[in-house]
């Protein structure tokens, strides 16, 4: 009667776990993507993140940005709600004597350096609010000077 018991237990443990596993985490998320230019060209290599503000909870998201373009799907996308968003643009380096130095240590690729103005990544006052319940939402970004 005792195994009985104890196998009773241990099957309605067995379920309860299995359930609350399969529960939702109650955090919502949409994949985010869009395009973005600066001065009315595409940036070309950069990334994006979408920080979260106020009651906004979750995670911070992002995303890199190729030929203009980003899609933000990594662990589910952008929690639903208000971000603060950074956004950075990279370019081989301008300055003659930085790529000569990167030339010269053989760095394939050379050396990047982020053009964007501080205003949109170190000094972002850039907020977006996701509210769209479906499975995507689109956010373009035109920057400007």
């Amino acid at each position: 009667m005792r195994k009985v018991v104890n196998l009773k237990w241990l099957s309605a443990l067995t379920l309860l776990a299995v359930l609350c596993g399969c529960s939702k985490s109650g955090l919502e998320k949409v994949i985010v993507s869009g395009d973005i230019t600066y001065l009315g060209e595409p940036i070309k290599n950069g990334e994006i993140y979408f920080y979260p503000t106020g009651d906004t909870k979750g995670p911070v998201s992002g995303a890199s940005v190729k030929d203009g373009h980003y899609k933000a799907t990594g662990k589910g996308g952008v929690p639903l709600g208000t971000h603060r968003v950074v956004i950075r643009g990279f370019r081989a380096a301008t300055n003659t004597s930085v790529a000569a130095a990167a030339a010269k240590a053989g760095l394939e690729g050379g050396i990047r350096e982020q053009y964007l103005p501080a205003k949109f990544n170190d000094k972002s006052t850039l907020e977006v609010t996701i509210s769209d319940e479906s499975e995507s939402s689109s956010v373009d970004f035109t920057l400007g000077k």
